[in-house]
């Protein structure tokens, strides 16, 4: 950003902000921390919601799906402080309807992937047909099925449940004491992967996509709990940032795999569906052998 006055009025009142929310934060009860914090979310995935209609694309409902997954993730933060059973049960409902949102984003990553391949010669376009026949009718299915799933209900209900276990446990810790717990836990269970991964002499995919799940947690904490975290992180986020780019592309050939394996009952040549299923396989080794790469050199663990 250019160091011009008005640039720099502009970040001094964004400290400002920040300092503000961390206030407000630090002289809040855990039970309204928790409601401040997933407000704006909440609201996000309301207006997502409603804005879906039979036009609705795939990046709308991957929009939706990246709101609820965040969702998600901040009731797996505050999983040591709310009911444990019905805790798991929000975080299913939210994975599923994240999942649901999610379809044609992986039909369209798939069809990318695909189209790639063909202008390098592959021949299987029968495949590509196949499955942006199905990605036209996926965003439409997606939305019906978010809409009848009624989330404006299903999150009403969940704040309401978490706040009230949250106002009737005694918690000794401040919102601070808590946020910086749940940071060291994180960053314990992903240095644990990574030197897990410095051992090893070959990878797989499931190996490299539970170390981008750790980072993807310890991300979500560290920007969820910023305004009460005295250190920024900023250099820890830009090394995460980077791994889960890099473990993004191996996402979306597994996931595209998958979704030619799933089609391949309805593709009319099977010979495409195996082209299209081996050339997949080799991308897969190719990101694998490339994250692995990448992740032995970098250093994700974060200075707390």
């Amino acid at each position: 950003m250019p160091h011009t006055p008005a640039a720099q009025a502009t970040s001094r009142q964004a400290a400002r902000s920040r300092r503000s929310i961390s206030l407000r934060l630090g002289e809040q009860p855990v039970a309204d921390a928790f409601v401040m914090l997933t407000a704006p979310l909440a609201s996000d995935a309301l207006q997502q919601t409603e804005s879906l209609n039979a036009h609705s694309d795939a990046d709308a409902l991957h929009r939706l799906c990246t709101t609820l997954r965040r969702l998600h993730a901040i009731w797996w933060a505050f999983d040591p402080l709310l009911d444990e059973k019905h805790a798991r049960l929000i975080r299913k409902r939210f994975r599923r309807l994240a999942d649901i949102a999610g379809e044609p984003y992986e039909l369209d990553a798939a069809c990318g992937l695909l189209f790639r391949a063909r202008k390098g010669g592959a021949r299987f376009a029968p495949v590509v047909r196949t499955i942006d026949d199905e990605r036209r009718d996926a965003s439409i299915s997606s939305c019906r099925a978010i809409r009848k799933a009624a989330i404006d209900v299903v999150l009403r209900r969940a704040l309401a449940d978490a706040r009230r276990c949250l106002e009737t446990r005694e918690v000794d810790q401040t919102l601070e004491e808590f946020a910086l717990a749940r940071v060291c836990q994180a960053d314990d269970a992903l240095t644990r992967k990574e030197a897990r991964l410095a051992r090893m002499k070959r990878v797989d995919a499931k190996t490299l996509r539970g170390i981008g799940e750790a980072a993807g947690r310890l991300q979500c904490l560290i920007e969820l709990f910023s305004p009460v975290l005295v250190q920024r992180h900023r250099h820890t986020m830009e090394r995460l940032l980077a791994a889960r780019a890099t473990l993004g592309k191996l996402d979306d050939v597994v996931a595209s795999e998958a979704v030619v394996r799933r089609m391949a009952a309805r593709a009319a040549d099977k010979h495409a569906v195996d082209e299209a299923v081996r050339w997949l396989h080799k991308e897969r080794k190719d990101e694998v052998r490339a994250a692995f790469k990448m992740l032995r050199n970098a250093r994700l663990k974060p200075s707390i």
